[in-house]
């Protein structure tokens, strides 16, 4: 059995006003409840006459983003969390700290599911295509030896499945970042993995790994 995982952030690296960055995998049970979340939005949305380029978190009113959030929940997706606390650090946005935290949770999911093959969806983060070679580099160096799997960097807006990631991320987000439980709250049963680490750890993990 293959698993299918999404996988995208909220929060950024260089933005000391962000405490936290989330790395946020989901496992996408079934296809088509997926697709059907996605399209009862978007009926929602074109009835209340609202136009929106995607449906991401922070572009989505309150009403959007418990629908999208109740949604995944009654699919029965499962929820993987990485929280990342930066220490008040300006973070590099570059391929090789991205990688390091998107292998960090792929590992741990990897222990979840005991080596099970996995179609790994991550939303594209570098739109250079000497850094998205760059990303799957590192990616591969620091994933689990043991894992079978494939990796697809893909735009949201051609393939909004991994939206469904970044609506989780950034419920969690506000949990951490402002103390906002409101839609941390709504998918809290279907965390699976809820993983907080500090950035300097993560360094030095992987510096004494090399």
């Amino acid at each position: 059995m293959i698993i299918k995982i999404v996988l995208d952030e909220s929060g950024t690296l260089p933005d000391t006003k962000d405490k936290f960055i989330i790395i946020s995998g989901v496992r996408i049970k079934n296809l088509k409840e997926a697709e059907n979340i996605y399209s009862r939005i978007l009926t929602s949305l074109k009835q209340r006459k609202i136009q929106l380029q995607e449906i991401k978190f922070y572009h989505s009113g309150q009403k959007t983003k418990r629908q999208f959030l109740s949604g995944i929940v009654s699919a029965n997706f499962e929820i993987f969390i990485l929280a990342v606390n930066k220490k008040g650090r300006k973070i590099a946005d570059s391929p090789e700290n991205y990688a390091l935290l998107v292998a960090d949770l792929i590992n741990e999911i990897n222990l979840w599911y005991k080596n099970e093959e996995m179609d790994l969806i991550i939303d594209r983060h570098f739109y250079r295509k000497i850094d998205q070679d760059r990303f799957q580099e590192i990616l591969k160096k620091k994933i689990d030896k043991d894992l079978k799997y494939q990796v697809e960097q893909v735009d949201s807006k051609q393939n909004p499945l991994v939206n469904i990631a970044d609506m989780t991320a950034g419920a969690v987000l506000r949990k951490y970042n402002s103390e906002d439980m409101g839609f941390y709250d709504l998918i809290k049963e279907n965390i699976i993995i809820e993983k907080i680490v500090s950035w300097p750890e993560i360094k030095r993990r992987n510096l004494n790994q090399e």
